[in-house]
């Protein structure tokens, strides 16, 4: 028995345990939700993970990131995913990708290799290519809408795409993904709290090229992010213990 995953094997048993570490699972976005679903996924003992970010630590990150600390400002976020994932579990088949998501960069960054794809990303574009990316290779997707702007934890729920409610951004992903052809096949974690912005929240804003959308900041708090990721990182674990050569009853073939 590995004494760091013991715990864990006592729930699980040898054989779940076996799953997680030959499973392959990639989380694009490290930022407040991502570097929960990252490190809990690796305290869990996935075996192989694909970490994906561009942006580097700063100083309004602190109060949600796991990876801001005034010690990472201005490091790149996959450099102090990569050194504490490693630090959790030495033996892990890390690969790390510093790139933005989009249509020309997914086809290095999606292989029908992977289980379950995690997607932590905020950029509209970008998510909507990603989980559309992922689709079209037959891979599970697990989602995070919106969590700024929410306080309350009681109100987070988990589903298909097509149950999501409230939350603005998904409203608008549902929209691109429909354009798209797809209405179903993605499990989100989303909040049916109604954002509580000072100013009002648009995704569809302009994108800087390479960088992401602009837009004006967002009010968060410390957990709401944290209870995403977490939740994502149990929406992927549970899918590969249910059914570990097909996640979500997709058909990789």
């Amino acid at each position: 028995m590995n004494k760091a995953f013991a715990r864990t094997e006592q729930l699980i048993g040898r054989e779940g345990l076996e799953v997680l570490q030959k499973s392959r699972v990639a989380v694009f976005g490290l930022g407040a939700v991502g570097s929960f679903a990252a490190e809990a996924l690796a305290r869990m003992g996935v075996g192989h993970m694909r970490i994906i970010d561009f942006d580097t630590v700063n100083i309004t990150n602190i109060n949600r990131q796991l990876y801001a600390l005034h010690s990472t400002i201005d490091e790149k976020k996959t450099a102090v995913a990569a050194r504490r994932i490693h630090d959790i579990n030495p033996s892990i088949r890390l690969d790390v990708r510093d790139a933005f998501v989009n249509e020309e960069s997914l086809a290095d960054l999606l292989d029908k290799e992977l289980d379950v794809v995690v997607d932590a990303i905020d950029g509209l574009n970008s998510k909507v290519n990603l989980i559309c990316g992922a689709l079209e290779r037959k891979l599970a997707v697990v989602s995070s809408m919106g969590a700024a702007g929410r306080t309350d934890q009681s109100m987070i729920r988990t589903g298909d795409i097509s149950e999501t409610s409230v939350c603005p951004l998904a409203r608008f992903v549902r929209r691109r993904l429909r354009r798209r052809g797809v209405d179903q096949g993605v499990r989100c974690v989303f909040s049916e709290e109604k954002p509580r912005n000072k100013t009002e929240y648009d995704p569809t804003d302009a994108e800087v090229p390479d960088h992401g959308r602009s837009r004006p900041p967002i009010g968060t708090v410390s957990y709401i992010p944290g209870i995403f990721g977490l939740t994502a990182a149990g929406l992927v674990t549970d899918a590969l213990l249910k059914e570990p050569a097909n996640p979500f009853g997709r058909n990789k073939s």
